[in-house]
């Protein structure tokens, strides 16, 4: 399968959060990690741009192994890729809700998001930022994934192995829709839970649609079917 579609750009590869269950602490010591570039967002944007003219892009996450609001210059992402992008594009981010202020998620609003899914890794902030969002009419849910439905990322953390049924449903969508997620640096890598940058297959200068996307070392150990 081809490269079809940026499921995610990840605009920030750091965290305020150092949860047990997430590399996220970790990613420094194997790739480059900080925020995105607003040059390498533009160009991210430009084929994802190119993929919903092609008709196989699908929604379009802000986020990857990191906390997007700590980008300074996320609400202008936010607005740019509405801008660039058909108006059925759907935008989603993620957020752990710990900067998260009714000024900065009516913003968020105001510059186009459709929808920001709270993680809820700090009870008080995940409880602030659901009712704050409820007051700016800001779409999402409460993620409590690491509890109800744990995985250790494919082996790069210490948590719980999956439990569920590796079966019919569980065929990975990353390699069967042609999915890529942009990480902070501009490469681009197979996976979402590719933390540590082990599954890069090409960086934006190159012919993203002409990219065969196969499986690497973490699909072994992965909860999803390659």
């Amino acid at each position: 399968m081809k490269i079809a579609t940026i499921n995610s750009i990840e605009i920030s590869s750091l965290c305020d959060n150092a949860c047990d269950y997430c590399p996220a602490p970790d990613q420094g010591q194997h790739r480059e990690t900080g925020l995105m570039e607003h040059a390498v967002f533009e160009q991210a944007i430009g084929w994802v741009r190119k993929f919903a003219q092609a008709g196989t892009q699908r929604e379009l996450n802000l986020f990857g192994v990191g906390e997007p609001t700590l980008h300074p210059a996320l609400v202008d992402f936010v607005a740019y890729a509405r801008e660039h992008l058909p108006a059925r594009q759907r935008l989603h981010l993620n957020t752990n809700g710990n900067r998260m202020t009714i000024e900065l998620a009516r913003a968020l609003k105001g510059a186009g998001i459709d929808s920001v899914d709270i993680t809820a890794h700090k009870a008080r902030a995940a409880a602030r930022t659901l009712r704050i969002f409820r007051a700016a009419g800001i779409a999402g849910r409460i993620s409590i994934d690491p509890i109800t439905a744990p995985n250790n990322w494919a082996g790069q953390v210490d948590w719980f192995a999956p439990d569920y049924f590796k079966g019919a449903g569980m065929e990975c969508p990353w390699l069967r829709r042609g999915q890529v997620m942009v990480m902070s640096s501009g490469a681009v890598t197979r996976c979402c839970i590719d933390a540590f940058g082990r599954g890069v297959c090409a960086t934006l200068d190159d012919d993203l649609a002409a990219v065969d996307l196969k499986p690497f070392d973490l699909c072994r150990d992965c909860h999803h079917i390659p």
